[in-house]
């Protein structure tokens, strides 16, 4: 009797945790899979903040952890790591956030969790890249026993990476254009609504930041050098959208 109990434990234990599913996303949906390496070019937070969302597609709550894997060519002290309500100024390598004894991150069934969860690498490096944080995120139970398939994934900073940007221009839903792509004295910027602007160099300093109205704008960079440079839009729902360009 004991063992024909112990049998239906099992499968119900087997069924249940079975099923959980563990899945992360960027902000705007895009699925992080295993194994994804998402890169950035820059160090400005505007630029190379992940957000991202944790998500659980079973019909039963789970608990949630991550893990630093590993760091290569950095070590974690200028890598801002935040969730739930906390957000840490470093990362260690090895560590489990939330600690083990702490609450885990709670995903209710059929759910995700999103708000305040962010990462952002602030490290310029000492010349050799890419710098690489490799963060696992997995499943625990009540005795923070590993259970499921976790997702593994690296956040990269590489500033010779060379990042292909959202084209605004073949965007129907875009709410501003930049008609050329290579400027020598203003960018033109057509939008339809008010935003805000920020120049960044390729290597996240800020050049020129400002205000644009709704309808056609210009943007002054006739004293600036020549070179590549990121304008960064953002309206006032917090969308944002991101173009490369050339100063000739």
């Amino acid at each position: 009797m004991k063992n024909i109990n112990y049998i239906i434990f099992l499968l119900v234990f087997i069924s249940f945790y079975g099923k959980a599913q563990l899945a992360l996303a960027k902000e705007d949906g895009t699925p992080i899979n295993d194994g994804s390496v998402i890169t950035y070019n820059s160090v400005d937070e505007n630029l190379a903040t992940l957000h991202y969302k944790i998500k659980n597609t079973s019909s039963s709550p789970v608990n949630v952890r991550s893990k630093v894997m590993n760091i290569i060519n950095a070590d974690g002290s200028n890598f801002q790591f935040c969730y739930q309500n906390t957000c840490l100024p470093f990362i260690i390598l090895g560590a489990v956030y939330p600690g083990n004894s702490k609450p885990a991150i709670n995903v209710p069934a059929n759910s995700e969790v999103s708000g305040g969860y962010t990462m952002w690498n602030k490290d310029t490096g000492s010349g050799t890249f890419p710098m690489d944080y490799i963060i696992k995120y997995y499943l625990v139970d009540n005795f923070n026993n590993e259970y499921g398939t976790p997702v593994t994934f690296t956040y990269r900073y590489n500033p010779n990476a060379t990042l292909g940007v959202h084209d605004m221009t073949k965007s129907k839903t875009s709410f501003a254009e930049i008609n050329a792509t290579r400027v020598k004295s203003v960018i033109n910027i057509t939008s339809k609504e008010d935003l805000s602007y920020i120049l960044y160099t390729t290597d996240g300093r800020t050049a020129l930041a400002g205000n644009l109205k709704n309808g056609k704008n210009v943007i002054d960079v006739s004293r600036l050098q020549q070179g590549n440079y990121i304008v960064f839009l953002k309206n006032n729902r917090g969308e944002a959208l991101s173009k490369k360009i050339v100063k000739e």
